[in-house]
């Protein structure tokens, strides 16, 4: 061969081998994508989840409209946890834990919630918490396997003093960051 056509033959197998350099890299990449999107789904699905608060309840710490991420692995939860409560008729509620299993809870006459004899000091919470339903006695121990929540807006709130204490069961996350946007 004349050193123009081995030239040409060298030249058309370089170009052959970037082609399968760039068809072998386009697959990575549309291997990685397809990972990575498996791997939010399964993050999203299992492991973390986004709620919207809606409505009044937890206001003034979280307003109408704002974002939240949740952890959905959590078995056990402490006072002043941010919770996200799925109940049986299907609603999901934001609350907060004010007593944990064997808590005695009691509400005062002027409208203040006592936790095993302490008043509560909930800082973000605003308003009288009275009690709102006949069928939940005062003083109310909380059940061994039960968590007491109340909203913040406690005026505005449909919490436990109206269905009771919930359980792990009940709660499908516990709130770990407040995105601050508004729909």
């Amino acid at each position: 061969m004349k050193k123009e056509q081995l030239q040409s033959v060298d030249e058309v197998l370089e170009e052959r081998k970037e082609r399968l350099c760039r068809r072998k890299e386009f697959r990575r990449i549309i291997v990685e994508c397809i990972l990575l999107a498996a791997l939010v789904y399964a993050a999203f699905h299992y492991v973390i989840g986004l709620a919207v608060v809606s409505g009044s309840s937890m206001e003034p710490g979280l307003t109408d409209g704002e974002m939240v991420l949740f952890y959905r692995l959590d078995e056990t939860y402490q006072r002043n946890d941010l919770v996200i409560i799925h109940r049986a008729d299907g609603v999901e509620y934001i609350k907060r834990v004010v007593a944990e299993p064997g808590d005695v809870v009691e509400l005062s006459e002027e409208g203040s919630l006592i936790v095993n004899g302490e008043k509560d000091t909930t800082v973000t919470a605003v308003g009288k918490t009275e009690a709102m339903s006949e069928s939940i006695a005062y003083p109310y121990t909380v059940p061994a396997a039960g968590y007491f929540v109340l909203g913040d807006n406690r005026e505005n709130s449909k919490d436990s003093r109206s269905f009771g204490s919930v359980t792990a069961d009940d709660i499908t996350g516990r709130v770990f960051v407040y995105m601050g946007m508004t729909r």
